[in-house]
C-alpha cells in the first residue's frame, strides 16, 4: 500500500469515530464528483427538454383528437416530465449544474416555469432545509421552513389546533395526502416575500415577477390560439400532476418510522445529513428519467454533487466504512402507505412518530 493511500485510509478510519461532522465521510467521494461537468450538464439539459417536448406532443395529440380517455395518462406523463426539469432546476439552485453561476440562475428560472415555482424563493428556503435538516427547533436569523416533512411535535400540534384550526387541518391533510402538503407548501412558503431575510427579498420578488410574466404569457397565448381549456390542459394540470412526484420523493427521503429528529443540543451534521436521510430506490428507468433524484444521501452529504454524479457517489459511499449508516429501501406502495398511516406527529418524550389518533 502506498504512503498516500495508507494515509487516506487511516484518516478515514480515524474520522469514522467522530460522526459529528461530514469531514470524514466526504473523503470517500472522488473530488471530481464535487465539480460541475459542462458536457454532462448539456446532456441532461437536452434529455430533460426532449422528454418534456415529447410529453407536450402527447398532450397535443390527445387534445386535437379529443381522446378524453387518454388525458389522465397524458397528464401523468407530462407531470413526470415536469419533474425531470425541476430536478435540473434543483441542481441550478445549488450552483452545481454548470460552472457558471449566472447560467445556473438563468436556467433555474426557465426550468421552474413548468412546475410553477419562483426560483429564488425556492432556492433560499431549500438551502435552509439543508442547513437545518431534521432539526426540531431552530434558533437562527436565517429563514427556516418545514420543506422536508419535519413533523410538528405533539405540543406544537395541539397549540396549532387550538389557535388556528384551519392550518392544523391542512397539516393533518398533508400527512394523509402528501401531494396536498407539497402544493400548499409551495404557495405558503415561496410566494410571500416578508418571510425571507431583507437581503433576499429583491431576488425573491424578481423570481415571482418573472414567473408571473411567464404564466400570463402562456395564458394569453393559449387564449389567442385556442381557449382557456388549452391553458389548463398544457400547463396547469401537468404542474399539478408534478406535485405527486414532488411529494413522493421529498416525503420518502425525509419520512420513516425509524427516522430521527433532533433537538438543537442533540443535532449534528452527520446525524442529520447521513443517519436521518433516506435513499428511496426506484426502478432504474424511472431514476434515469428523473436524473437519479431517488439517490438522496450523497446530495445531503454535499449539495455540490450534481445529479449526474449522484449514482457514482452513492456507489463509493456503499463501498466505504460508512456503508452501515446509509439508510435506504426499494420504493413500494405498501411501504409508502405504511409511512403515511403512521408518521404524523413527533413524540419528543419517546423520540418517535405517533399517529393523530394516539394523542
Amino acid at each position: 500500500m502506498s504512503i498516500t493511500l495508507e494515509k487516506n485510509f487511516n484518516e478515514i478510519e480515524n474520522n469514522k469515530l467522530d460522526k459529528s461532522t461530514l469531514e470524514g465521510i466526504r473523503k470517500v467521494i472522488s473530488k471530481e464528483y464535487f465539480k460541475p461537468n459542462s458536457g454532462l450538464a448539456l446532456f441532461y439539459t437536452f434529455s430533460g427538454m426532449a422528454f418534456y417536448l415529447f410529453s407536450i406532443l402527447i398532450l397535443a395529440y390527445t387534445y386535437i383528437n379529443n381522446l378524453y380517455w387518454a388525458w389522465p395518462f397524458a397528464y401523468f406523463l407530462a407531470g413526470t416530465a415536469v419533474t425531470s426539469l425541476f430536478v435540473l432546476g434543483h441542481d441550478c439552485g445549488h450552483q452545481s449544474f454548470f460552472k457558471n453561476n449566472k447560467l445556473n440562475d438563468i436556467l433555474g428560472h426557465l426550468f421552474f416555469i413548468t412546475p410553477m415555482y419562483p426560483y429564488y424563493g425556492w432556492k433560499f428556503s431549500h438551502n435552509a432545509h439543508h442547513k437545518y435538516t431534521n432539526k426540531l427547533v431552530v434558533n437562527s436569523n436565517d429563514i427556516y421552513y418545514d420543506n422536508a416533512w419535519i413533523p410538528l411535535t405533539i405540543d406544537r400540534y395541539k397549540e396549532l389546533k387550538k389557535n388556528n384550526s384551519f392550518f392544523a387541518f391542512l397539516y393533518k391533510l398533508s400527512r394523509y395526502f402528501p401531494p396536498i402538503g407539497s402544493f400548499f407548501h409551495n404557495i405558503i412558503t415561496h410566494f410571500v416575500p416578508s418571510k425571507f431575510n431583507e437581503s433576499q427579498r429583491k431576488k425573491v420578488i424578481l423570481s415571482q415577477i418573472m414567473l408571473a410574466i411567464s404564466i400570463v404569457s402562456i395564458f394569453l397565448i393559449s387564449i389567442y390560439y385556442d381557449s382557456i381549456y388549452a391553458f389548463f390542459h398544457f400547463y396547469i394540470i401537468p404542474a399539478l400532476f408534478f406535485q405527486f412526484w414532488m411529494s413522493i420523493y421529498t416525503y420518502q427521503h425525509h419520512t420513516s418510522e425509524d427516522m430521527k429528529f433532533y433537538k438543537e443540543d442533540d443535532w449534528n451534521p452527520y446525524k442529520a445529513q447521513i443517519s436521518s436521510t433516506y435513499n428511496s430506490l426506484f426502478p432504474r428507468w424511472l431514476s434515469f428519467l428523473h436524473f437519479n433524484i431517488d439517490i438522496h444521501t450523497p446530495h445531503h452529504l454535499s449539495t455540490a454533487i450534481p445529479s449526474y454524479y449522484l449514482r457514482n457517489a452513492y456507489k463509493q459511499l456503499k463501498n466505504s466504512v460508512y456503508k452501515d449508516d446509509i439508510l435506504e429501501n426499494k420504493f413500494s406502495i405498501k411501504y409508502y402507505l405504511n409511512q403515511v398511516n403512521s408518521c404524523h406527529i413527533w413524540d419528543e418524550v419517546n423520540n418517535k412518530y405517533k399517529k393523530f389518533g394516539d394523542i
